[in-house]
């Protein structure tokens, strides 16, 4: 498998680490930077303050990252910028409120591991990560014309015939991309899951 999402997730974590591989902070912003600032945005915080949760907290994983060794016995990575994300969030929202306080950490990890909906929130989001990876790693292995096909009738919805039409190929060619590109979504999604740890 190439392109730019192949490296695994312990390995990518190790080079981010080694504070001498830049291209590693690339590909790390290039994964997740879309799935924070979503997941901001559904919290309330739109427009530039959603990137403003995002540049925090790369910002402060560019701090914690280095020698950082990752260890999924300890936990998932996920929750860890869970909580860093939730923080950012909270900290925003202060400064907004104009609050001078200084932030209880316990305080803003009880409300990252307890609301149950903001969990659903966060999973949800880290499932939309998994699939907008997997589609573009998935994409470059087929024709331009199965992709256009794949996503007018799976992701938008529009009737097999009218997507034959469409892109001037056979219903059966539809309904064939449909399977070939959805079975190969599957298997590179499992794939990062069991990457993760």
């Amino acid at each position: 498998m190439s392109g730019p999402f192949t490296t695994t997730h312990g390995t990518l974590l190790a080079r981010i680490s080694d504070a001498s591989d830049p291209a590693a902070w690339s590909e790390f912003c290039a994964q997740y930077e879309e799935m924070i600032r979503a997941f901001a945005r559904r919290q309330g915080v739109v427009g530039t303050d959603a990137d403003d949760v995002v540049q925090e907290v790369l910002l402060a994983l560019t701090k914690a990252l280095p020698g950082f060794e990752y260890d999924p016995a300890k936990g998932k990575f996920r929750s860890y910028l869970k909580t860093v994300v939730v923080r950012a969030i909270i900290r925003k929202r202060q400064r907004q409120a104009g609050e001078a306080r200084s932030l209880d950490l316990n305080e803003e990890s009880r409300v990252a591991a307890s609301d149950a909906t903001l969990d659903n929130v966060w999973e949800e989001e880290w499932r939309q990560q998994h699939l907008r990876r997997a589609m573009r790693t998935t994409e470059a292995e087929f024709s331009a014309t199965d992709v256009r096909c794949f996503r007018a009738y799976v992701l938008e919805g529009i009737n097999a015939d009218e997507v034959a039409k469409r892109f001037d190929v056979s219903v059966g060619q539809v309904y064939n991309a449909r399977h070939r590109v959805l079975a190969r979504l599957r298997e590179t999604i499992a794939a990062q899951i069991e990457d993760e740890g």
